[in-house]
């Protein structure tokens, strides 16, 4: 291969000696998020700073995730360079009423429900637990509201087992994993992020490109994509009574959601093209080639 491109941080220690080891010489590094678990670890974020240098470049995905490393890793400035990620625009837009309906059908969902779905890894970081909390303020006085949560991970078991305990019932329904993702934003009228730290995170983007209004957590790489009021409603991290007040904003105001989805799909149309994206990192690969010759 002319260019070994490594997503993530096991890569970035398992694979990548490897390559080294093996006399490539044209790596690039793809780091996605500003991972707690380096922060948690001295040993750990030792170790991904030093094998980020053995690299030709990184791409970080945000600018909070280009800071992180140039801070924290002590990368060198020209290193780093901010790409973030991208969407295919025709494939994830937003649905027409046929769509919306048979989405729901296949999802076993009511067509006149008021559907709010979270989506992503069953992992901490995305904190569904607060998740859970906020679903269990929201039906208390809005007990026609549906949620769903798509995606699995470590901590499904626990998380099923917390909403048994709050006597969520079919109040909130896991759907597992969701291969039809497109179908799934056609099924949901909010997407509700908890999530304590993100890059650019791919949900996020999808949504928005679906036209759905977003209601997230304001941290880092979401602050970035998003603007409050503007395309989104930000609440601070682990903020229940924040994201309950947003969510039953936007339940109560069909205006105020429509403009917000609007504005979502204009901004992915404007920043987060996936067409732009491959353009920066195929001129990245020149930049590196070129070097290597």
């Amino acid at each position: 291969y002319d260019i070994l491109h490594f997503h993530l941080f096991g890569a970035n220690l398992c694979a990548k000696p490897l390559a080294i080891l093996a006399g490539h010489r044209s790596i690039i590094v793809h780091d996605q998020c500003n991972d707690a678990s380096r922060e948690k670890n001295p040993l750990l974020l030792a170790a991904d700073a030093f094998w980020n240098r053995c690299s030709n470049r990184v791409i970080a995905v945000s600018e909070s995730t280009r800071r992180y490393l140039l801070d924290r890793e002590d990368l060198p400035e020209d290193m780093v360079t901010m790409i973030p990620n991208g969407i295919d625009v025709e494939e994830f837009k937003p649905g027409i009423h046929s769509q919306k309906s048979s989405a729901r059908k296949a999802q076993g969902l009511p067509h006149d429900a008021f559907v709010i779905g979270g989506v992503g890894r069953l992992v901490p970081q995305k904190n569904f637990a607060v998740f859970l909390d906020v679903v269990a303020q929201v039906i208390a006085k809005n007990p026609q509201v549906i949620f769903v949560i798509a995606g699995t991970g470590p901590q499904e078991a626990a998380l099923k087992a917390k909403a048994d305990t709050l006597g969520l019932g079919e109040h909130v329904r896991f759907l597992g994993h969701v291969t039809d993702r497109i179908s799934l934003y056609h099924a949901i009228d909010v997407l509700l992020m908890t999530s304590d730290f993100e890059g650019t995170p791919m949900t996020l983007l999808e949504a928005m490109a679906s036209g759905l209004p977003v209601v997230a957590s304001a941290v880092d790489g979401v602050a970035e994509v998003c603007g409050n009021e503007r395309d989104a409603l930000l609440v601070p991290a682990r903020d229940v009574k924040g994201f309950v007040s947003a969510l039953e904003r936007l339940m109560g105001d069909e205006e105020v959601a429509k403009r917000l989805g609007a504005n979502a799909r204009a901004t992915i149309l404007k920043c987060y093209e996936i067409r732009w994206l491959v353009r920066r990192i195929e001129t990245l690969y020149e930049t590196v080639l070129g070097e290597q010759r």
